[in-house]
């Protein structure tokens, strides 16, 4: 059982109660964005389109959905924090499709589906004797199982051989050649870096979002590489004060921050995708989305906060 001291660091039912209290509306509106965002991602499925869409759609569009439902499971359990990290992924996955579908979309969606699949067989090789990237799995994990399962390696074997197959024909060999040629030690370089910007500071640039990148992204990054240490500790001249685990305070930004993006990325499958939908997606938000949205309360949390001997900072 929980001790009282420890339910001043994580006390769920406590929080939970209080963004039922004071945050519905807006988990609501999250709720209704993933269900909407699971029905534009079914019809883009009922679209179709050449391999690039099924990249923008299939995967990065469906990743961001994915990303959405795990923010609004998270903002409702009041993690504001680990809401953050996954708001980090949605931001980078909208740079992505916007950069796809700008230019050269059938180009940089299959550079992706390359480098995807060399991804894949650089792990299979991992298990196949001889190969450098088994010498390099054994020289760096030798605290691991060793990899010596004929079985593995006869499956890794076939999944090399059909790998490098696709890799190989008319429409990737290109794109693969150029991957070895940038390829840096025993790793690729970045999906996007063929014929691409070189970071992704660079296509942030050559999109014109730097505003977003460093408001947003350095801030979530922060959080994802933990290194906010403010989050966590605080110094009261007394004390060291540590915070609760669970913390909803912040909540109203990361929201104004999540929305914006959804419906950027919403607008930005419809309008390549689905033209016929925009209106429809308009009239709901007008209708549905947009006084919850400007409506997210401003609420400052005074916690009770573990209390420890203070030391030198």
């Amino acid at each position: 059982m929980t001790k009282s001291s420890k339910k001043l660091i994580f006390d769920r039912s406590k929080i939970e109660q209080f963004v039922v209290d004071n945050f519905s509306p807006m988990t609501q509106l999250l709720h209704e964005l993933v269900d909407y965002g699971i029905d534009l991602l079914d019809k883009c499925g009922q679209y179709g389109g050449s391999l690039s869409d099924l990249v923008v759609t299939g995967h990065f569009f469906g990743h961001l959905v994915n990303v959405l439902d795990a923010v609004e499971i998270q903002l409702s359990k009041g993690a504001v924090l680990s809401a953050a990290i996954s708001a980090r992924s949605m931001l980078e996955t909208y740079i992505y499709i916007k950069w796809i579908l700008e230019s050269d979309t059938e180009r940089r969606g299959r550079q992706f589906y390359v480098w995807y699949l060399r991804q894949r067989r650089a792990f299979a090789r991992q298990f196949i004797r001889g190969t450098s990237e088994y010498e390099y799995y054994m020289k760096q994990h030798s605290i691991l199982p060793k990899l010596n399962d004929s079985e593995m390696e006869k499956e890794a074997r076939k999944e090399d051989a059909d790998i490098t197959t696709i890799l190989t024909n008319k429409n990737n060999n290109l794109i693969n050649q150029y991957f070895d040629k940038l390829k840096k030690k025993k790793h690729d370089v970045a999906w996007y870096k063929p014929f691409g910007p070189n970071s992704i500071n660079d296509m942030i640039k050559q999109l014109q979002l730097e505003s977003e990148y460093y408001y947003f992204y350095s801030y979530f990054s922060n959080i994802a590489h933990a290194g906010s240490f403010e989050k966590r500790i605080k110094f009261d001249g007394k004390a060291v004060l540590f915070e609760p685990i669970r913390n909803p305070e912040g909540m109203r930004t990361l929201v104004s921050v999540v929305v914006p993006l959804v419906l950027w990325t919403f607008i930005l499958i419809i309008e390549k995708y689905l033209p016929k939908e925009l209106n429809i997606f308009t009239q709901r938000y007008m209708k549905h989305w947009r006084k919850p949205f400007l409506s997210v309360p401003n609420i400052v949390v005074k916690n009770e906060i573990k209390r420890v001997n203070k030391g030198n900072k």
